[in-house]
């Protein structure tokens, strides 16, 4: 049990540690947006990638960090995608988060999801954006605790708007509009990231816009 306590699981390898040495990229690597379950042969797959040059961290996002040489980026991106992995892009883009809507068993939303990822994942904005779609009102997945949480039921959507996702003043965001019909919830998110690239400070984090911002008509506007 020691071996892996506290001080004595100090990594070798960090991302950190391995820029000291050649300049390394991070890559986050998962199944999919829904698929939470790897295969064994992905599991071989990475740990082929990575070799024993790299370095493997699993994070707080659904996804596994690599750290690679970033001059074999390009290779190693094309052998993970053949193994049916997923790789997030990366800047300051809207991300697209989801739950596994409970193994597949619940997949009701699983259809506006992906053409939501399609139309708004890699959207330019002031920051990273993550926008959290849970499947159901259990929200496992912590879509309140997202700069954007939609949580699913009965063929709408109640949106979460301006959490603070990390920090000593951390918290969930805040019920911005309740039971938004399916066929409208594309327009109202494009019109949300619209008014941020439009109106955010440079470099200026979603939750601090929206606070900045929420008593204008703006947000008014947008619901009505």
């Amino acid at each position: 049990m020691s071996i892996n306590a506290f001080k004595h699981n100090i990594p070798d390898k960090t991302f950190a540690k391995l820029n000291t040495e050649g300049e390394f990229t991070r890559l986050a690597v998962s199944p999919g947006i829904i698929n939470k379950h790897y295969t064994p042969l992905q599991f071989q797959k990475i740990a082929e990638v990575i070799g024993e040059n790299g370095a493997i961290k699993y994070s707080a996002s659904y996804s596994i960090l690599l750290s690679v040489p970033t001059i074999e980026v390009p290779r190693m991106r094309q052998e993970l995608e053949e193994a049916g992995l997923y790789i997030a892009q990366q800047g300051h883009i809207v991300s697209m988060k989801a739950c596994d809507f409970c193994d597949g068993d619940k997949m009701e939303a699983a259809m506006i999801t992906e053409e939501l990822y399609e139309r708004l994942e890699g959207t330019e904005v002031p920051k990273r954006l993550r926008v959290n779609m849970n499947g159901c009102a259990s929200a496992c997945y912590n879509a309140v605790y997202d700069e954007i949480g939609l949580v699913y039921q009965k063929d709408s959507f109640d949106v979460y708007l301006g959490a603070v996702p990390m920090g000593r003043h951390a918290q969930a965001g805040e019920l911005f509009a309740k039971k938004v019909p399916v066929q409208f919830i594309e327009q109202l998110l494009q019109a949300i990231i619209a008014g941020y690239q439009a109106y955010a400070r440079q470099d200026e984090p979603f939750h601090k816009y929206y606070h900045r911002t929420k008593s204008a008509d703006y947000w008014e506007r947008l619901i009505q």
